[in-house]
C-alpha cells in the first residue's frame, strides 16, 4: 500500500497536463496550462470589471471636481414689460411709456472658498475610489484564491480517495481468487466489494465538490476556471503580524476609509460656508419703440435670518456624517488588528498539527496497515483489520489534508494584509 503521506504529492506531473475540466462540459482555455494559486488571482485582477468601475468613477469624480470648480452658467431673460391688455390702447408697443421689451443677464457669484470646497470635495471622492480599487484588487486576490482552494482541497481529496480505492479493488480482486480456492469465506468478499464501492461514492462526491467550486472559481477568472489546477500549494513563510499591523496605516482599505473621514470633514466645511450667502448680479436693458429705452443693474443677496432648520441642521448632519466616518476608520483598523493576529496565531497552531501528522500519526497508520495485512496474509489476522486500518489511513491523510488547506487559507487571508 502506498504511504498516505505521500499521496498528496503523487501524479503531479500527470495531474498538470490532465483533461479532467473536459468532464465538467465546460469550454476550456489551453488544457495544458495548469493554474496555480498566484495564477489565478492576476488573471481574476486583470479582468475584473468591477476595477474597471471605479476606475470609470475616480474619473467622472476628476472631471466633476473641474465643473464645480466653476461659476454657474449666466441666466438669459427675455420678455415684455407692463403691456397694458385693457382699454383703447391694449397690446400696443408704443403709445404706453412703460411698455418695454425686455432682455437681461443673471450671473450667480458663489463664494471662492465655496467653489474650492466644492472641487476638493470632488477630488477626495476620486481619491476615495482610488483607495477603494487597490483595496478591491485585494479583496479580488484574496477571494479568488479562496475560490482556488476550495477546488484543490476537493480534487486533492479525490485523488487519495483514488489511491485508496485502487488498494481496496486489488484486495477484492485478491479475495475473490481466494474465495473461488476455498481460502476465503463469502462474507470477506462482500466485504471488500462494499469497502471499495463505499470508496467509489466518495469520489463521485468530491467530483461533484470539485465541479461546485469551479463554476465558484469562474466567477472570478472565467472559462480558466475549468483548465487543471498544479496540485503544489505555494510555500509558505511564517507570518510576521507585528510587521503587517505596523503597516495597516497604509493599507487601501484603510486609507479608503481615512479618504472618507476627510471627505466628511470638508461637507462640514461647506456646510459652514452657507452662512455666509453668495450673491448675484442682473444686468438688463428695456427697448420701448417709441419712447426712450431703459437699462437695469440689480444686486440679489440671499438673507440667512432664519438658520435654525436651514444652516444650523446642515451643519449638524455634517458634523454626524463625519463622527460616523471616524468611527468607521476606528472600526476598520481594530477588524484589520484582530483579523492579522487571529490569522497568525491559526496558521501557527495548525503547523504543528501538521507536524504531528508527519511525526506521528501518518506513520503509525502505516505501521498499523503493514501490520494488519501481514497477520491477515499470515492467516493469523482478520480482514476486518485491514479494512479499518485501511479506513482510518485514508481518514488521518483527509485530516492532514483539511489542515493543509485550512493553513494555505490563513495565508492568502494575510496576504490581503500584506504592504
Amino acid at each position: 500500500m502506498k504511504s498516505p503521506n505521500t499521496i498528496l504529492y503523487g501524479l503531479v506531473a500527470a495531474f498538470c497536463i490532465a483533461s479532467a475540466p473536459a468532464a465538467f462540459g465546460q469550454e476550456q482555455a489551453d488544457p495544458l496550462v495548469a493554474i496555480s494559486l498566484d495564477d489565478a488571482a492576476a488573471i481574476a485582477v486583470e479582468r475584473q470589471p468591477q476595477l474597471d468601475a471605479l476606475d470609470a468613477e475616480a474619473r467622472a469624480a476628476r472631471q466633476r471636481a473641474i465643473a464645480v470648480g466653476e461659476l454657474p452658467d449666466p441666466s438669459l431673460s427675455v420678455g415684455i414689460s407692463d403691456l397694458t391688455i385693457e382699454g383703447s390702447d391694449r397690446f400696443t408697443l408704443r403709445k404706453e411709456s412703460d411698455t418695454q421689451i425686455m432682455a437681461g443677464i443673471r450671473q450667480q457669484f458663489p463664494r471662492a472658498e465655496k467653489l474650492k470646497l466644492k472641487r476638493e470635495h470632488a477630488e477626495r471622492e476620486a481619491e476615495t475610489f482610488d483607495a477603494e480599487r487597490l483595496a478591491t484588487e485585494r479583496m479580488i486576490a484574496r477571494d479568488t484564491g479562496l475560490a482556488w482552494l476550495d477546488v484543490w482541497k476537493a480534487e486533492a481529496a479525490q485523488r487519495l480517495a483514488r489511491q485508496s480505492l485502487v488498494e481496496a479493488e486489488r484486495q477484492a480482486k485478491a479475495l475473490e481468487i481466494s474465495y473461488s480456492a476455498g481460502r476465503a469465506t463469502q462474507a470477506e468478499v462482500l466485504a471488500a466489494r462494499v469497502d471499495a464501492e463505499s470508496l467509489r461514492e466518495r469520489i463521485a462526491g468530491f467530483a461533484q465538490q470539485s465541479r461546485h467550486y469551479r463554476n465558484g472559481l469562474a466567477r472570478w477568472i472565467g472559462e480558466a476556471a475549468f483548465n487543471p489546477l498544479c496540485p503544489d500549494l505555494p510555500a509558505e513563510a511564517a507570518p510576521d503580524a507585528t510587521a503587517l499591523t505596523g503597516a495597516l496605516a497604509t493599507h487601501p482599505h484603510f486609507l479608503a476609509e481615512a479618504k472618507k473621514v476627510a471627505t466628511a470633514e470638508n461637507e462640514v466645511q461647506m456646510a459652514q460656508q452657507d452662512y455666509h450667502p453668495d450673491w448675484a448680479l442682473t444686468v438688463g436693458y428695456g427697448h420701448r419703440p417709441a419712447f426712450a429705452d431703459y437699462a437695469n443693474v440689480q444686486v440679489e443677496i440671499p438673507l440667512p435670518f432664519f438658520t435654525g432648520n436651514r444652516q444650523d441642521k446642515q451643519l449638524d448632519a455634517a458634523k454626524a456624517m463625519q463622527a460616523s466616518q471616524q468611527s468607521r476608520l476606528e472600526d476598520a483598523l481594530r477588524e484589520h488588528r484582530a483579523e492579522i493576529r487571529m490569522n497568525s496565531e491559526d496558521w501557527q497552531l495548525l503547523q504543528e498539527r501538521i507536524s504531528r501528522y508527519d511525526s506521528a500519526l501518518l506513520p503509525q497508520s502505516r505501521a498499523r496497515t503493514d501490520a494488519a495485512l501481514a497477520a491477515y496474509g499470515a492467516g493469523s489476522g482478520l480482514l476486518k483489520d485491514v479494512l479499518d486500518s485501511r479506513r482510518m489511513a485514508l481518514e488521518l491523510a483527509m485530516q492532514k489534508l483539511d489542515l493543509q488547506a485550512d493553513s494555505a487559507k490563513h495565508q492568502v487571508q494575510l496576504r490581503y494584509f500584506a504592504p
